[in-house]
């Protein structure tokens, strides 16, 4: 029994270890993608805002453009 009693703590504490492992790995991973949506959300939102202010600034030129003519 003395024997195995290595095999049983190594067993123990590494499959502790690799189970912390994995648990950050995939916290991190979780993470991560929600970072990821969060910015490509903002940054969709700052595109269309940037659009859609181009589209008004533009649009008074060719109001004054349409009047000259």
């Amino acid at each position: 029994m003395e024997g195995n009693l290595g095999w049983i703590e190594l067993v123990f504490f590494y499959s502790i270890a690799i189970g912390f492992g994995l648990w950050q790995y995939f916290k991190m991973d979780r993470e991560l993608k929600r970072d990821r949506a969060a910015r490509e959300e903002r940054e969709a939102k700052e595109r269309a805002e940037a659009d859609s202010e181009a589209a008004a600034e533009a649009r008074p030129a060719r109001e004054a453009s349409d009047t000259e003519a």
